[in-house]
């Protein structure tokens, strides 16, 4: 990316992010060029602010200039080489797209849930929709005639999510034992199921480290027990915490790999904070076969979050990640971006898998869908099959286009090429158009898992 136009005065370049560490330094990190360096905190803030520069030395400019940290481009032509170097990057990534190494496909045995999640996205579902459980027969039918018609068999692992609704209820046990055994037959194949985990003591034989078993599990807790018995509720209306741990506990003696997605809710991180501090009191947060993180519920935006709570997330962020050696967010590639010395790792042009050709998930009906949130809607399938036909429809090549490079707004930010734009069906919802930027808690979550990753690393590195 050019760097210099012989403008005499540089100035902050629009890509440029920085975050504290805690210790009287920040490290700064590029979204363009994808540096990264370590300067006193204070530079970081003055830099950040952008208007005057004239504490920094020649040298010290001159540094910074190179990283790109500062720009002596214009705005305007600053965008332009951003606009360039993504269109480069994009052209790379569909390039390997090709290759198809791995396939993710889900299946939503039912759209019936034994829960009432105060927030659940699919209590907009009608109940003719609900009430469908996905049979033995039509697994077979799928695996012998769709999916060799879906994959062409050009794919080295095949990742397979059970899903719901809540997939673990009594009458999926059919539909769930035809999968498992139909995974025994792919050369390569992982088995997941994302559960609310009240009935897994009834599938609990289906579940464990060999093949053909459900190998991993992930299970949400909504806070501490107080928040979670308010927000997870059964028919029965009985609490369901204290269930939930056990059911976790029962995971860890058949030795599956556990999922612990944690809901933050605007306004309630102390009960996040008091969630971590019992979950390490009963040896489960940082047990070598759990992965904790924390996922903000759908509605949950940056701007919701006061400055106090923002800093109270932080300590918490931070608090798991030195606990469990891992940061407790699903923005963990930028451990890679960490360990890059060139740009040999491609930077994130999207969000997601939507409009890709190895992310499905097919659901009782026939249909099928590229979003969990879209599921059950059935204008927004991207296709379909009956007796043996495979139907493609036009929203998937629609979605295939929702790319930085069609999203003006995320051309501009300093975290496009971490975050991908945030979730198309939430901009959609939010802003009436997939093709508009959903920023949810991205830019919080992307700086303090690098910041993380790096104090691992520095901490390591004490140790050797």
């Amino acid at each position: 990316m050019k760097r210099s136009s012989g403008k005499k005065h540089p100035g902050t370049s629009r890509y440029f992010n920085h975050v504290e560490l805690g210790d009287g330094t920040s490290l700064l990190f590029n979204g363009a060029t994808l540096c990264m360096d370590l300067v006193p905190a204070d530079y970081a803030e003055r830099i950040a602010g952008g208007k005057d520069l004239g504490f920094l030395t020649a040298e010290e400019i001159g540094h910074l200039l190179r990283r790109g940290h500062l720009t002596d481009l214009p705005p305007a032509l600053e965008l332009e080489e951003f606009r360039k170097m993504v269109s480069a990057i994009t052209a790379r990534i569909s390039k390997a797209d090709t290759r198809q190494k791995r396939i993710n496909l889900s299946f939503i045995l039912t759209y019936d849930c034994n829960l009432s999640c105060r927030y659940c996205y699919q209590n907009s579902l009608p109940k003719e929709v609900k009430h469908a459980f996905m049979t033995g027969k039509f697994v077979d039918e799928f695996f012998t005639e769709i999916f060799p018609q879906l994959y062409a068999n050009k794919t080295r692992h095949h990742g397979l999510t059970l899903f719901g609704g809540e997939p673990l209820l009594p009458e999926n046990r059919e539909a769930i034992e035809k999968i498992l055994a139909w995974s025994k037959k792919l050369k390569s194949c992982s088995i997941n199921v994302a559960t609310n985990a009240s009935t897994l003591p009834d599938m609990i034989d289906l579940i464990g480290p060999d093949k053909g078993k459900i190998q991993s599990v992930q299970v949400t807790l909504d806070g501490d027990q107080l928040l979670h018995d308010q927000q997870r509720i059964p028919r029965s209306g009985k609490p369901t915490f204290e269930k939930t741990v056990a059911a976790l506990r029962m995971l860890i003696d058949r030795k599956a790999e556990i999922g612990l997605r944690t809901h933050i809710h605007p306004g309630k991180l102390e009960s996040a904070r008091s969630l971590t501090g019992y979950l390490k009191n009963e040896g489960l947060l940082g047990h070598p076969l759990v992965t904790f993180y924390f996922s903000p519920i759908n509605t949950f935006m940056s701007e919701d979050m006061p400055p106090e709570e923002r800093e109270l997330f932080f300590r918490i962020f931070q608090d798991v990640a030195a606990e469990t050696g891992r940061p407790p967010s699903s923005f963990v590639f930028m451990n890679k971006f960490l360990k890059m010395q060139t740009r040999k790792i491609l930077p994130v042009i999207r969000y997601c898998g939507l409009g890709s050709d190895t992310f499905h998930l097919v659901d009782p009906f026939g249909d099928i869908y590229q979003c969990y949130e879209d599921s059950g809607h059935r204008e927004r399938r991207v296709g379909s099959f009956a007796k043996g036909k495979l139907r493609h429809y036009a929203l998937k090549e629609k979605y295939a286009k929702r790319h930085l490079l069609n999203l003006p707004e995320c051309m501009k930010c300093s975290m496009a090429l971490f975050c991908g734009g945030g979730c198309p069906v939430h901009a959609r919802n939010a802003k009436g158009s997939i093709f508009k930027s959903h920023c949810h808690l991205n830019r919080e979550f992307i700086s303090q898992t690098l910041k993380a990753f790096y104090l691992q690393r520095t901490r390591m590195a004490a140790q050797a």
